[in-house]
């Protein structure tokens, strides 16, 4: 697809936002500065209207470049009205993307090695009998395991964890299903790996299919602890309701922090710290909680962890609520960023770590974690037209 063709037929207006400094988080673990900032944006990305291929584009963000903030390729993946959603949370040391279309239950892998001329490097739908992937997360021997949420061909629980290799080959694979939760409350959703301990964790939360407005959720309220050495389910373990309000609802991203910790965010907006990830009990205690979580549209989506900070996105501002997390059990809040009416729902960050920039995008459905758009700003009014859109950054000229 020709930028020409891709500008003048796609037709709904969204946003990107690079931003270079939270208040209150000028100490990273990172150096900031032009020299180390990542040189392109990836946006995975959907047709408005559904007509063309779904594609990843690339846009320029070298800020001193006379083409900052356009365009510059394109890949379109030859499949459309796939509801382009999860890539890989950090941008892979193999340079081959993993690209998620979640309503047709396809993964496209992205070659990225030359930015400016990105191609399709393979693609696949069920492994090893699992069904709907939807999150990655690169295993130290190169290798992926994802979340899938159903086995065969119906969307259907319980899902389980699937690992493959580079080419998106199957390798091995473990069920969700254990008699300790209700096999229609194991929906595999993201996850997080520690290969320190031999650990990885993943949340359970019912992603849905459309038509969504005729769709029933699911109440899920658990995480699930695996063993890497044997991919063997170790434990499940529920986060405890609170007094609060209904926060243990809906996991959503697990992130590590920078002392080991591992936190989990709920849909409805809570926050909660894992322990004992390394034992045969581990538990879970709720932590803090943000503004939102329901109705439909208000959820608490993807967060970033960056230094000693947890950044988490906060439709219900709309904006960013940065914790500072030195003291995992007393995360205090330290600044928050209001977005304008441009940006009514921000849903996905990701960090370019060595400059110190994030980006954040916004979703184009109220259904809980939907398809997000993508743009660019805040750039000399440079807008991009997109349905939907995961991004990631990297500095490969």
């Amino acid at each position: 697809m020709k930028i020409e063709t891709l500008v003048s037929t796609l037709t709904f207006i969204v946003g990107i936002l690079l931003i270079s400094f939270f208040p209150g988080c000028a100490r990273t673990d990172h150096p900031q500065g032009a020299a180390t900032a990542a040189k392109y944006l990836f946006v995975w990305a959907g047709d408005a209207d559904e007509k063309d291929s779904d594609f990843l584009a690339v846009i320029d963000a070298r800020r001193l470049e006379p083409t900052y903030g356009q365009v510059v390729a394109t890949v379109p993946v030859g499949a459309r009205a796939t509801m382009p959603h999860h890539t890989e949370y950090e941008y892979p040391s193999s340079e081959i993307l993993f690209a998620n279309g979640w309503v047709a239950g396809r993964t496209f892998m992205i070659d990225l090695r030359d930015p400016l001329e990105p191609r399709l490097a393979g693609q696949f739908t069920s492994i090893e009998g699992y069904s709907f992937p939807h999150s990655f997360a690169r295993l130290p021997n190169g290798n992926v395991l994802a979340t899938f949420q159903s086995k065969g061909v119906r969307y259907a629980p319980p899902g389980g964890l699937v690992e493959m290799d580079a080419q998106g080959r199957g390798v091995r694979a473990a069920s969700a299903a254990t008699p300790e939760i209700d096999s229609t409350l194991t929906w595999p959703y993201s996850l997080v790996i520690l290969p320190q301990i031999g650990r990885a964790l993943s949340t359970s939360a019912d992603m849905g299919m459309p038509p969504w407005d005729e769709w029933t959720y699911h109440d899920t309220y658990h995480v699930q602890i695996w063993s890497l050495n044997e991919l063997r389910l170790v434990a499940s373990v529920p986060l405890p309701e609170v007094q609060q309000g209904p926060y243990h609802i809906g996991p959503a991203e697990p992130r590590v922090l920078s002392d080991g910790t591992v936190y989990v965010n709920t849909f409805n907006c809570g926050l909660y710290r894992i322990d004992g990830v390394d034992s045969d009990a581990p538990t879970a205690a709720f932590v803090h909680s943000f503004p939102g979580g329901t109705p439909m549209g208000m959820e608490c989506a993807v967060p970033v962890v960056y230094g000693h900070y947890w950044i988490q996105t906060v439709p219900a501002l709309p904006g960013l609520i940065v914790l500072d997390v030195s003291d995992p059990a007393k995360p205090v809040e330290v600044s928050r960023l209001m977005l304008d009416q441009r940006y009514p729902m921000p849903h996905w960050l990701a960090a370019d770590r060595r400059s110190g920039r994030r980006s954040g995008v916004r979703p184009t459905r109220t259904a809980r974690c939907r398809s997000v758009v993508s743009g660019q700003g805040p750039s000399e009014g440079a807008r991009y037209f997109s349905n939907s859109a995961s991004l990631l950054s990297a500095s490969r000229t």
